[in-house]
């Protein structure tokens, strides 16, 4: 299936419809929520739906994740990286927390992988160790902002994953992002409800409002027409 115009639909169900579409073409989103909240399983299936719905190559760039445990786990929901990684439609690049500063020096090594393989799609999990290399909170801003021109420059549709935990660090993030979709376990007494909140998002009419879903056996998918209230 070819896309058509300036939208790139996520291809999880029920969420492009809050999202109007779908993302907007070229954007930088952050994807936030506490562990365990399905970030990682939200950002692959972009990528992988891009792959199998949408004709459009991947790259997933991680800094946690090994990619054998990573494609491991993903199985389950039938998702099978390694054929596409062998036709060369997708790329797993894995990087050490603590060489998180190469990123920025093999970047122009990356970018020429997106030229080469006509890569559309793009997700940088977690985003936190390059915003956590510069102490100095002024220094970071600066560097964070050099980084999302960076990632605008590649020209992908990308999402950067991030835990919700490191509050100050996502605002800065999320300030120059162009959209903060938050992934939410909202406690129901003896049980939880996972939620997806658009917090934000440059160029698309979404939904102001927070819709229930749930990690099904073929991924996730959202429940548009239904509301979750906090108490």
């Amino acid at each position: 299936m070819a896309l058509k115009g300036n939208t790139v639909p996520t291809g999880i169900p029920g969420f492009d419809e809050m999202l109007g579409g779908g993302f907007p073409k070229g954007s930088v989103i952050t994807v936030s929520g506490d562990t365990g909240a399905g970030k990682s399983i939200f950002a692959s299936q972009f990528l992988y739906s891009g792959l199998t719905k949408f004709s459009e190559p991947g790259f997933y760039i991680s800094f946690d994740e090994r990619k054998r445990l990573m494609y491991r786990n993903l199985a389950k929901f039938g998702w099978n990286f390694s054929a596409y990684e062998a036709q060369k439609k997708f790329i797993f690049i894995e990087f050490p927390i603590h060489e998180a500063s190469q990123f920025i020096a093999q970047e122009n090594t990356m970018f020429n992988f997106i030229v080469e393989m006509g890569i559309e799609r793009v997700v940088i999990d977690p985003i936190t160790p390059l915003a956590m290399i510069h102490p100095d909170e002024q220094k970071r801003r600066q560097e964070l902002m050099k980084l999302i021109n960076t990632l605008r420059s590649w020209g992908t549709t990308t999402l950067l994953v991030a835990e919700s935990e490191d509050e100050k660090d996502i605002a800065g993030i999320g300030a120059l992002s162009d959209g903060i979709i938050k992934l939410r376990n909202i406690d129901r007494h003896s049980y939880k409800i996972r939620a997806v909140d658009i917090v934000k998002m440059r160029g698309a009419e979404h939904a102001q409002k927070v819709c229930p879903f749930k990690i099904t056996k073929s991924g996730i998918e959202v429940y548009p027409h239904q509301f979750v209230y906090e108490e």
